[in-house]
């Protein structure tokens, strides 16, 4: 099971569904129950136009309070050499540190499987 599936499947009935690969994540004006997809490609977005990823999301933090957000994990393997590669894997990280302080519940999916972290 995928992890959009997974949240589906889970929290059912989502007021709407951001896709951060195919919006800006200024785009994500609704509150309440939401789902957002790729918070990874919302990061490289806003790094492309100087844009601090992680105060822009603390920024809207209230806004996403009730919403799952999903993420791919991009940290693992060969450390890139460009400098906007290390720089959008290790902002995404903080970004991901930060909502997973923040979350009521963290949940990892692994290979279909899923992992409770937090809650």
């Amino acid at each position: 099971m995928g992890k959009r599936a997974y949240a589906e499947n889970l929290y059912k009935n989502f007021d709407s569904v951001y896709d951060l690969e195919k919006i800006s994540p200024e785009n994500i004006i609704s509150p309440g129950k939401n789902l957002i997809l790729n918070l990874q490609a919302g990061v490289r977005n806003l790094l492309s136009r100087n844009i601090n990823a992680l105060k822009f999301f603390e920024a809207k933090l209230e806004l996403l309070r009730n919403s799952i957000l999903i993420g791919d994990e991009i940290s693992g393997g060969v450390i890139p050499v460009s400098k906007f590669e290390r720089q959008w894997r290790d902002e995404t990280g903080k970004l991901y540190k930060f909502l997973a302080g923040e979350a009521v519940i963290v949940d990892r999916i692994f290979a279909g499987l899923p992992l409770r972290l937090k809650g």
